[in-house]
């Protein structure tokens, strides 16, 4: 166009769409015509192979008061001196820039390249990585005891001096509220609550026969017992009418194992507890524009809650060197997510929704300001040392911008998919194969993502016609 000379040099780091990043030559104004109202519009400027000469955003739209219709392909506005003035879309030089846009991509694609070029390249797309999404904070451990240096808590490593002394000497005056073993946690107060079965009494118990497993697993089977055992979690029980078995689930820690319970026939006897649980989206959505948060764990939530009396019998499960039942709430339990939730409910009922979100065991404490954050964190460790409820101190991290909630990346501009969740959309090669499409388009089908897939999957729907 001619207006080099025009540009406002400046180089910025521009994200598009897809992800991928560039840095800007600069910025220049010029003048937009939609007859007859004219607005000058400040435009970034790139040097990139693109289909389009300019793109038009949200200020320009406000700007001229426009209403956009992406189905009649039409802009409509307000005229001064009264009418509606109207932009329609040229589908024909739209599909020409697309074609123009598109064999410069593949012209650009094929031009031979040299070994500094390459590296750059692999520079660019390295540095284009990082920006999406950003990682959780960075953490540093702090000791909560001088006597004893493996006690440790988790702050963020970006608070200021001043901020770091206060968190650090709030920690340590109520290191008691975090249990480092089960011989830690007291319990909540069966008064308080306890989880209560409701067997269905038309419904015969079922004991089920014992299965066999090999040594190596019997020997992982007997010491979780043993370990359960020294923590009063189970006690030995005699004549149960209810049995059950053990199941080794494998960790993701590779050689680890984890002893459950199949409860399935005692699952089907008790009726469902229609408590409701929280939307994670809401939850999820509420934690954006805070300044400060922290991230709690209870240590073995479930555990923390009795059985009922007239219920302990019913968790009973069989191994090979006697049966034993449950003293606190196990997991696998059918409305053990209820009654949790129902007791944080109760601890929380004045900060949910203000200071705190909370999702069964998950606890978070928000402050839009960060000098009201240390006032928020002491509201909720006076309730959770009144109820007797102890914190996990490996899985809790406090003054940080940004963290990890329910699966999502929370930070203080909104919410983010975390790294972790979306790595395998992220590194999925483009199919070069009719299996590859296939396999695909079912993915998209099964995941329903993104929005509209079908329509979006069309290309790949033809690309499998003979």
């Amino acid at each position: 166009m001619g207006l080099e000379a025009k540009i406002n040099k400046s180089a910025r780091s521009l994200t598009g769409f897809n992800g991928a990043t560039t840095v800007t030559v600069g910025t220049i104004d010029l003048n937009v015509y939609s007859p007859p109202v004219v607005c000058l519009q400040t435009f970034m400027v790139i040097n990139e192979v693109s289909p389009y000469n300019g793109i038009l955003g949200r200020p320009w739209i406000g700007m001229i008061n426009a209403i956009t219709s992406a189905t009649h392909q039409k802009i409509r506005y307000p005229i001064p001196g009264g009418g509606v003035g109207q932009i329609n879309s040229d589908q024909a030089m739209a599909r020409k820039c697309s074609a123009q846009g598109l064999k410069k991509s593949k012209q650009a694609q094929f031009l031979p390249v040299s070994q500094a070029d390459l590296k750059e390249q692999s520079k660019r797309q390295d540095q284009a990585e990082e920006v999406y999404p950003e990682p959780e904070e960075d953490v540093e451990l702090i000791p909560l005891d001088p006597d004893q240096p493996d006690k440790k808590a988790r702050i963020g490593s970006r608070l200021s001096p001043d901020e770091k002394v206060e968190l650090t000497t709030f920690l340590k005056n109520n290191k008691d509220m975090f249990a480092w073993s089960p011989s830690d946690m007291p319990g909540i107060d069966s008064n308080i609550i306890c989880h209560r079965l409701h067997v269905n009494p038309a419904c015969k118990p079922v004991a089920q026969k014992r299965r066999n497993f090999a040594p190596k697993r019997v020997a992982i089977i007997k010491a979780e017992i043993d370990k359960l055992l020294a923590t009063g979690f189970i006690e030995e029980v005699s004549y149960s009418e209810w049995l059950a078995n053990v199941v080794l689930v494998a960790k993701q820690e590779k050689g680890k194992w984890r002893v459950c319970v199949d409860y399935t026939d005692l699952n089907k006897a008790c009726p469902k507890d229609n408590f409701p649980l929280p939307r994670i989206d809401q939850l999820v959505d509420s934690t954006s524009g805070n300044q400060l948060l922290s991230f709690m764990d209870a240590y073995s939530g479930y555990n923390q809650i009795l059985m009922h009396k007239d219920d302990k019998t019913k968790t009973s499960f069989i191994i090979e060197i006697g049966t034993y039942c449950y003293k606190v709430m196990p997991f696998g339990l059918k409305n053990a997510g209820a009654t949790y939730q129902r007791l944080v409910n109760k601890i929380f009922k004045e900060q949910i929704g203000k200071t705190m979100e909370v999702y069964v065991d998950d606890m978070l404490v928000k402050a839009p300001k960060r000098a009201d954050h240390l006032k928020n964190l002491t509201e909720a460790f006076s309730l959770l040392r009144q109820y007797r409820m102890k914190l996990n101190p490996s899985k809790c991290t406090f003054g940080v911008s940004s963290g990890r909630f329910l699966g999502y990346l929370v930070t203080q501009r909104g919410i983010e998919a975390h790294p972790r969740q979306i790595k395998a959309i992220l590194e999925i090669k483009s199919p070069s194969t009719v299996k590859e499409i296939q396999s695909l388009t079912g993915r998209a089908a099964a995941l329903n993502l993104p929005s509209r897939s079908t329509d979006k999957c069309k290309t790949f729907f033809k690309a499998l016609k003979k």
